[in-house]
Formats: C-alpha cells, structure tokens, sequence
C-alpha cells in the first residue's frame, strides 16, 4: 500500500470556503460553473464579479468606511485620465498584513491594510492603484491566459515557466509606465511609484535578511529595478501638481491614523496554537506545529505534511444538535457523494453536542471527515477534521482534541489581549529613531520604522516631523 495523497495548504482554503466542506472540491459542480475564461470585455466583468466575492469571503474587506471611500476618491480621481472606460470600477482595502495590491478582471481592484501603512504620501498609494487600473485597462489577465495558451504544452516545465514569467514581468513593466502617466494627469508626482518600491525593497530586505537579487523565474521584476526605471521615467514626464492635494504626506496620514496592524482581536487571534475570538467570547486550541487559517469563513490549521485539515466554522443555524447535523448531511449529499459512518451524541465541556463520521469521494480518493456540531451563541459551530481515509486514525486523536478544546473565554484570557495600531506621531528636533521609539512606545523595530517612513535608520528627523509608529493598545471587545 503506497503513501495517502496530500491535501496541500491550498486545499485547506478550499475546504474552509466550499460547502460541504469535506474535501478539496476540484472536481465539484460549483467550480465547474466557474470557468475562467476571458475572451471578452464581458466575460471580465463576469469573472471579475465572481471572483471578487471569493476575496471578501476569503480575505475579507476592512470595515472602515472611512478609509474604503479615500482609497474609492483616490481612484475615481485617476479614472478621469482613461477614455471609454468599459468597465465599473470598485476599489477595496483587504484585510491582509502584508503589503500588497491585485486587480481582478473587469475593474474590481484591491489594497491590503499592510499597503497602505507602507505607504508615505498619498502621491505613493495613487500610483500604485494607477498601476493596477492599468492592469484592467489593458486586459493584462486575459492576455495572460491567451499566452498560457498558446504556450507548447510538450515543452519542457522550466521552458514554459521562463516563458509565462517574461510575459508577466513586461506586463508589470507596462502597468509601471501606465500607472504613472495616469497620476502625472491626475496632478499626482509619478515618482511615487519609484519611492513606495523602495520603501517596499527596505522591508523585503528586513525579512528575508538582504535584498534578494531577482530570478528569471520571478513573475515580477525586483523591486529595485523597477524603482530605478520608474524614477528616469517620473524626471521626463511632465505633469503639474493639483493645488487642492495640499500636502500628501499629511494627507494620507491624516486617513491612517488608527489603521490596525498585525492580528485584529475583533476577527480573532492566535496566540501560538491557541485561538482567541473575543467578541464572539470562544477559544480552541489546534494541533501543535499545524500551519494555521483564518478567514471570514473559518478558522484552521493544515498538518506539516498537508495531509490533514481541522477548522471551525459557525454557519448553521441554532437548533437541537442532533437536528441540525441530520439537515446539514442531506443537504450535502445534494452535492457530493457522502457516507455516513457513525453519529452519536457527545459532550464538549458542558455542551451537549453531536459527531458524525462521515467518507466522501474526491478526485479518485476518500475522505474521511469527522464533524462535531456545537450549538453556543445562538449559531450551530461545526469543528470539522478531514483526512484520506488511510491516514484518518493517524489524526483522529489530535481532530477529537481540537473540537474538545472548544470552550467560552475566561475573563483573564479577554482581558490580555490587545490591538497593535498605527500611530502618527511628531518627532523633535534632531531625534533618531531610537530615541522616538522609546519616546512613543513604538513596538516597530527601528528597521520597520524606517522602512515605514521611507527613511535609512540612522536618519534624524526636524521637529515636527510626522512619523509613523505602530502602539499596543487595550483591546476592548464588544460585550459578548
């Protein structure tokens, strides 16, 4: 007997977004309704729609109005410069750490909360959402697809990986050159596109250890690269600034003060292998060393092997558990071929709860899932562990833990927590950042300090100077 296949870290996504959350769903009648095929402007918007539903539930969208509209005014400023537009733009800040930015097909556009805190200048985060307006002014997703395509599928893996990897970094080359022309129209400095890069390669540099040279296999062209080009190009475009702009630094630091940073408390944190959900007043703990999810759907954790699952998800209605977990399984034999093996009632701490272990049939394998139905806070939770079938007694233990460890907050356990925020605070004369960082409490290293200011580390700053910190502050979650 051969070793079980893997389900991969992306499978665990998979899983925690596709109903009846049993197994990787490659082969479901949801995806096949989802083709992605991009043959005309239509089927953009289309796929553009669809897909920006999977980042909201995937990633999930800021609930900041506030901050979601300036990114919106922003972007609705650079449109001005793009004749016949064919497409209804939505632009939306994800709730995702890492700075970054994408646009789907048909105008839907998207920055994380890591962007903009990187950001400097609102001249900065203009360019960048210019950049990916041009992306979607230009087609750049179904011209991908077309050349993925047209690519010799005999060839050898690394020939056409080369191949697609040049067609991508001209691409991102083009929405640089586009991205600029627009801001420059738009009364914008297109250098901005050449500072936030380099504010982009100090923190790359911070994380990885040194400033990575890029491969011919990169997607994107190094981050050092494009600054220098975008900046010999921002020196001959002529533009004129928009008088009503004012200062763009105060500007955007003005609309980011406050911006959380790090884990938020109100969609819930993991301190180690323990999740914490204040506002909804629950913890659980997953397995020690597993590759830890949280999204607007669920909360999990992958085996270091990817050849298991475990997450939480509170989306069926209150009711008798037993009720409950019978109504679920017929309504996921609509959908996939499933097996009920065993269901019992069982005790999870002082809550009568119900398990059912179920196999299912996936792409030429089975599934083994145990589900644990919880009824707390007028929702029904499932806690659901799924595994190839051959593999399944190897995790049960560490599955049956997982739904055992679910329980309400201790009030100690609330109170502990706390929101890392970003902070805009006012240097003084001739201060470095070490001594602002210990003025301020700046929990930021100096180097992220820097990189978030757009400064070396050793620069001083004149009094008055606005600076960027990010301070641990009380987290004070909704009475549960």
């Amino acid at each position: 007997m051969g070793a079980p296949r893997t389900l991969t870290t992306a499978c665990l996504l998979v899983l925690v977004a596709t109903p009846p959350l049993l197994g990787c769903a490659g082969s479901s009648k949801q995806e096949e309704k989802k083709r992605t095929v991009l043959s005309t402007r239509y089927d953009d918007a289309r796929v553009g729609r669809e897909a920006s539903a999977d980042v909201a539930a995937q990633i999930g969208v800021l609930d900041d109005d506030p901050i979601n509209a300036y990114v919106s005014e922003i972007g609705r400023k650079l449109l001005r410069g793009v004749p016949r537009r064919s497409f209804q733009f939505h632009f939306s800040v994800v709730d995702q750490l890492e700075p970054n930015a994408f646009a789907l097909p048909g105008g839907y556009i998207f920055i994380s909360r890591g962007l903009l805190a990187l950001a400097n200048n609102e001249d900065e985060l203009a360019c960048v959402l210019a950049h990916e307006i041009t992306h979607v002014v230009r087609r750049h997703a179904a011209a991908q697809q077309s050349a993925s395509a047209r690519a010799n599928p005999l060839s050898m893996p690394w020939v056409r990986a080369a191949d697609l990897a040049g067609y991508g970094r001209d691409m991102e080359r083009d929405a640089d050159k586009g991205g600029q022309v627009l801001c420059a129209a738009a009364g914008y400095d297109p250098m901005g596109m050449s500072t936030f890069l380099k504010s982009l390669q100090q923190v790359e540099r911070i994380r990885v250890g040194y400033s990575r040279m890029p491969s011919f296999y990169d997607t994107h062209p190094g981050s050092g690269e494009r600054a220098a080009v975008n900046a010999v190009r921002a020196a001959e475009l002529r533009w004129t600034r928009d008088p009503t702009l004012g200062d763009t630094r105060v500007r955007l630091f003005e609309h980011i003060d406050g911006l959380p940073l790090g884990q938020r408390p109100e969609a819930g944190v993991f301190v180690g292998d323990v999740f914490l959900h204040p506002d909804m007043d629950f913890t659980v703990r997953f397995p020690v060393g597993w590759q830890k999810s949280n999204t607007n759907q669920a909360v999990g954790a992958a085996s270091p092997q990817g050849d298991a699952v475990v997450f939480l998800t509170a989306d069926l209605p209150a009711g008798d558990p037993q009720t409950v977990a019978e109504t679920w399984l017929e309504k996921a034999r609509e959908d996939q071929s499933i097996k009920l093996e065993e269901s019992k009632p069982v005790k999870i701490g002082r809550l009568d709860a119900w398990r059912m272990k179920v196999n299912a049939k996936n792409q030429g394998m089975t599934i083994t899932s145990y589900i644990t139905f919880i009824p707390y806070r007028g929702a029904t939770w499932r806690i659901t562990g799924s595994t190839p079938s051959m593999a399944a007694n190897r995790y049960l233990g560490r599955t049956l833990s997982t739904a055992r460890s679910f329980r309400p907050l201790k009030p100690s356990e609330r109170a502990s927590l706390s929101a890392t925020r970003l902070r805009v605070v006012e240097a003084r004369s001739d201060e470095d950042l070490k001594t602002l960082s210990a003025r301020t409490g700046n929990v930021w290293s100096e180097g992220d300090t820097a990189a978030h200011n757009g400064v070396f580390i050793h620069h001083r700053f004149p009094a008055g100077t606005r600076v960027k910190i990010a301070s641990n502050e009380p987290y004070e979650p909704k009475t549960p």
